[in-house]
């Protein structure tokens, strides 16, 4: 659930998340909950004006927009993603802070100006609040904390806070290949050393809420080091943009590593934003690029529940791949749609895996005749190899018509003498000696030489018996 609306033409996306986490900040104050949707307007108000800094210088250098509020935070994406200067790049990221500072010292000094007189203890302390200040300056406080304190913490050197993306942008002055994974490792020393001073109780910070926030960062960091390893080990200097690691992603996926594919595609799921509307067509169409190869990625695992999930979660404006739909219908026993989904595949791009997916789906769903009409009416798309197969699979299954005419098929693509005798087999099955005395006598002149299966194979008997059969066996000698 979110709201989604435009400001200063921006788009912003605003989810309950964001509403719950405001909710989980207030009640570390001590204030009535009468006073939260105040708490939320002043959290609002902060989040979203530090993200109008980013969004803002960005614009100024050509990016466009994107700002989503979520679970502890606010995030500014980019729907035309290219790489910056360094020196921009720590403009952009500063951009945010800056706003925080600038509103937080303007509040501050408000805030000592209508309080001139009044103690500095009533100004700070949560159960004095109410009635040393009232709502209007409750107001201001708040105004002061949040804007002020979020543009100190994200200002902290750890990745992806603003601070450690100013560090990263530092690095890459001076070593434009190994910046960022550099500015990644000291993030992780920073994790740690944080997380130790948290624990000792040295800093009066509540332990549970920062220890949420540094397991997230450290988690973030570790899965951007391996994406980076990977795309170093595919001939690229660093992640920069998500086309970076889309080619990391579909190079694994020719590998057939689905945990490669799959580490890639959920890194750019959750990096990207998630509405397509208002993420435009660039975003929109990576976010889809992302799902489709978590789809294949799931599939090499061998997970087709999660390969559907992740195409459930395309965004519409595009329909799936239909070599990865048909595979992934098959994997779930859906043959109907699998059929349907790899038949449109072949017809657009015939290939090896997709053709013997299709004739998996044949077999499992015994359509012979319409394996029959696909193959008349599209001979190319078809090998002889899987004709032969799909012959014998309709031989086993008591089809025998379509076997014959399968094994027409084949013969007719590949002059096989095994293929004629195949069909001269089936024709004898079915008590029609004629025919299959016509096809012997194809086998023959196509080089069937085993005489031994030709004179013991019981299914043959009935031909064996037939007027014409003499004739036709002493021509074999």
């Amino acid at each position: 659930m979110a709201l989604t609306y435009r400001l200063f033409g921006i788009p912003i996306r605003i989810h309950a998340w964001f509403v719950l986490t405001a909710a989980f900040l207030f009640d570390a104050w001590g204030v009535p909950w009468s006073y939260f949707p105040l708490w939320a307007l002043v959290v609002l108000q902060g989040v979203l004006m530090h993200e109008f800094g980013h969004a803002l210088t960005g614009r100024a250098f050509g990016l466009k927009p994107l700002i989503e509020l979520t679970a502890f935070a606010g995030v500014t994406r980019w729907a035309n993603p290219r790489e910056l200067s360094p020196f921009r790049s720590m403009l952009v990221s500063f951009a945010g802070p800056a706003v925080g500072i600038v509103i937080g010292i303007a509040s501050g000094v408000a805030l000592i100006v209508w309080s001139a007189g009044d103690s500095g203890a009533d100004l700070l302390e949560a159960e004095q609040t109410l009635a040393a200040l009232g709502v209007g300056r409750l107001a201001l406080m708040w105004v002061l904390w949040v804007n002020l304190g979020w543009a100190v913490f994200n200002l902290v050197p750890i990745m992806p806070l603003d601070g450690g993306n100013i560090m990263a942008a530092f690095f890459r002055l001076f070593s434009p290949k190994r910046g960022t994974r550099i500015a990644r490792y000291v993030s992780l020393a920073m994790i740690g050393a944080l997380g130790a001073v948290l624990f000792s109780g040295v800093l009066p910070l509540d332990p549970l809420f920062t220890g949420i926030f540094l397991m997230f960062f450290a988690v973030g960091n570790v899965q951007a080091l391996r994406a980076e390893k990977q795309v170093a080990k595919h001939g690229l200097r660093t992640v920069r943009t998500p086309e970076d690691l889309l080619q990391v992603g579909y190079q694994a996926l020719e590998k057939g590593d689905g945990d490669v594919v799959v580490n890639v595609a959920s890194i750019l799921a959750r990096n990207l934003p998630s509405n397509a509307t208002s993420a435009g067509g660039k975003v929109a169409e990576l976010r889809d690029e992302a799902f489709h190869l978590l789809a294949w990625g799931r599939l090499l695992q061998g997970d087709a529940s999660e390969a559907q999930g992740a195409l459930d979660s395309l965004s519409g404006n595009r329909d799936p791949d239909p070599a990865l739909a048909g595979s992934v219908a098959l994997a779930l026993g859906r043959t109907e749609d699998a059929l349907n989904s790899l038949e449109t595949a072949m017809t657009q791009a015939p290939a090896k895996f997709v053709e013997t997916r299709w004739v998996e789906a044949v077999e499992k769903a015994a359509a012979f005749e319409r394996a029959l009409a696909f193959a008349e009416s599209n001979p190319d798309a078809i090998a002889a190899k899987s004709l032969r197969v799909l012959s014998a699979a309709a031989t086993e299954a008591g089809d025998l018509d379509a076997a014959a005419r399968l094994g027409a098929a084949w013969f007719a693509q590949a002059r096989a003498p095994e293929a004629a005798f195949q069909v001269a087999c089936c024709f004898s099955l079915l008590g029609r000696e004629e025919p299959a005395l016509v096809w012997l006598e194809r086998a023959r002149q196509s080089g069937f030489s085993d005489l031994a299966l030709l004179d013991d194979d019981d299914d043959l008997e009935a031909v064996r018996a037939a007027p014409g059969w003499l004739a036709l066996r002493a021509r074999f000698d």
